[in-house]
Order: structure tokens, then sequence, then C-alpha cells
């Protein structure tokens, strides 16, 4: 019979017992799980992130398909703040925005700017046979004085302006992608833009800019001093985690940094703002098109898919979108910053 093994044999033991176990199971993981071998090798302790200067983080492949060609980037998910964030900038970024890109191409018809009159009198009763969207919607819900000065950043076509400008406010707006200009819409940066805003406002172009941070300083020092800045924005939250690499509003490599909640916030108090509110305004079209990229369909097919789905299911994924919304967890979001100091 073998005697017992002593206390300086049983560590040994131990010790060969785990070394053994941790070859076994990289070599299992390497062999049979690839892309959970991936995962584990994603932290990357080298890119540093535009908004806390984290420097651990996950990264990901994210492919292009509005337009489908799948092209691929890598993106980076920081572990403090969770914001995504492209790792490098595409230096022919503006060939990703044709003149088929939907903000170029939207134009505001003369039903439209009737609607737009009417509603700045009646809403009520305009909204009982058209909404007004969610973008005018939001500017609104800013509750901005009569012919109040409004500046929208990344404006596109101008579609929004024009209808606010209808509505009796001082509203311009700026893109720098833009092809050509009007008396209110230019294609300039905001540092070129004149002081004395009662709105800034960005429906979804913040996300196309690399320097959030330093995007909100500047706003304040552009807004009056009881000014509102808007943001509407992508946020990575319920839908994010849920589709990962296949969610609708990553739009890669267009959507540069993409904020979590908590991370516009700490963006946004360390530009001088704090979140007076926020208003959750997902919707169901998320799930369509996420779905439809988990298949391998771009973006380009939706209309199709949305008329295979049917009106009725439409409605469920809206109402879906809707709950989800209500619970704080819509995958897109208008923040309503205002300056510290108030």
């Amino acid at each position: 019979m073998e005697p017992p093994p002593t206390a300086g044999d049983t560590s040994s033991a131990s010790l060969f017992d785990f070394v053994s176990f941790l070859v076994i199971f990289c070599w299992v993981v390497g062999a049979s799980e690839p892309l959970l071998y991936d995962k584990l090798m994603t932290l990357d302790p080298i890119q540093k992130c535009a908004i806390c200067n984290g420097t651990s983080g996950t990264r990901y492949i994210f492919r292009e398909m509005m337009f489908g060609t799948r092209e691929e980037f890598l993106y980076w998910e920081c572990c403090t703040c969770g914001y995504l964030q492209i790792v490098q900038v595409p230096e022919n970024l503006s060939a990703y925005y044709p003149d088929n890109y939907h903000s170029f191409s939207a134009r505001l018809s003369l039903m439209q700017r009737l609607f737009c009159r009417l509603y700045a009198k009646v809403p009520g009763l305009v909204e009982l046979f058209h909404s007004p969207g969610e973008k005018v919607r939001s500017v609104l819900d800013a509750k901005l004085r009569a012919g109040a000065r409004i500046l929208d950043v990344g404006c596109g076509a101008g579609k929004l302006v024009m209808a606010l400008r209808g509505m009796g406010f001082d509203a311009h707006g700026i893109d720098p992608f833009l092809r050509s200009e009007t008396d209110y819409v230019r294609p300039i940066s905001l540092t070129n833009v004149p002081q004395g805003w009662d709105l800034i406002m960005f429906h979804h172009s913040l996300e196309h800019m690399t320097d959030h941070v330093g995007v909100l300083r500047l706003v304040r020092e552009k807004l009056f001093v009881d000014g509102t800045c808007l943001v509407r924005v992508p946020v990575a939250n319920w839908a994010w985690h849920h589709y990962k690499e296949n969610w609708m509003q990553l739009d890669a490599p267009r959507h540069l940094l993409i904020p979590t909640p908590q991370g516009f916030n700490r963006a946004s108090e360390a530009a001088g703002f704090r979140i007076a509110r926020t208003r959750y305004d997902g919707r169901g079209i998320t799930f369509v098109t996420s779905e439809m990229y988990q298949r391998d369909i771009p973006l380009t097919e939706t209309d199709s898919e949305v008329a295979r789905l049917g009106r009725a299911a439409m409605r469920k994924l809206n109402a879906r979108a809707a709950d989800l919304n209500r619970q704080g967890l819509g995958d897109q979001a208008a923040f309503y910053l205002k300056p510290i100091s108030l």
C-alpha cells in the first residue's frame, strides 16, 4: 500500500493538474470553438477611449450593410464607459456618403410645408391627420420661444430646417458633406458658425463625429446662456447586446462613435452640460433590419421585407420597441442638455 501524499506532494500534484487543464482547455477551445477563442483574445489594452481615456476594451468587426458592400471595419468597445468607436477612420470617408445617401435626397413637399405651417398654429388638430415626425416633435418638446434661433448640425439637404422655418423658427443648418448650399443651409463646420443660438441640435449626426466631448464644448460656447442642446443619437442598449455585429444602428463606417446612455452622460458632463431630460425613441424597424443583417441582407432590401411582413407584424414590432423605450432600453434616444451652470 502506497503512503499518503505529503503536503508538498499534494501541492505539486495540484499545480500539475491545473497546468494540464489549461493546456487541454486551450487546445479544445482553439480546435473546436475558434470563435470562442477569438472572443477570449479580444481584450485590447492598446486602444484609448475617445471619451474616458480607458485602455481596456473589446474589438469587433462590423460590416458596411447600408449599401451592402460588406466591407469590414475594426471597432472597439470601451470596458469603462461602453462607447463603441471605430479604430481607424477611413481616409476617404466622404466616399461612404454618395449622392443617394438618405439625408441628401430628402426634400420637403408642398403638402408637408402646409402641414408645418398649420402645425405651428393648431398642433393638436393637425396630429389627427398627419404626424409631424419624431424630429419635429423632439424640437417642439424643447419648449422654445416663438422665432427661436435653431441650428441643425449635420442637416443633410435641410428638410428639417425648412420645416421649422415654415413653423416660424429662425432655423439654419450646416453639413460638411453637403453638395450645394442655400441661404439657410451651408456646407461649413460648427467652428465657423457665429454665436447666439437658442437650440443647437444633432439629429443622428453626432455619431458621425470622432470628438463628442470637443464638439459639445464648442456647442456650449455657441449657445445663448440659457440655450439648449438636443442630441438624438443611437445608444448601445438592449438591441446592441442582443444583435451585436448585426445591430442596424452600427452603420459602419459612417457611425464613428456610438454611446451607451451612461457613456453619453459622461461625455456631456465633461463638456459642461447636464442631461435635463432623456426620451427614448427606438422603432420597430430595428428588429426587422438587424435580423436581415443576420441573414446577410442589406438595408436596401428593407422596404420589400417590411411589405412581406405586413402591417400587423410591424404594429407588433413597433409596440415592442415602444415597450423598450418605456423601460429606458430603446436603441436611440433624444437627450436635452443644459449648461451645468444653470
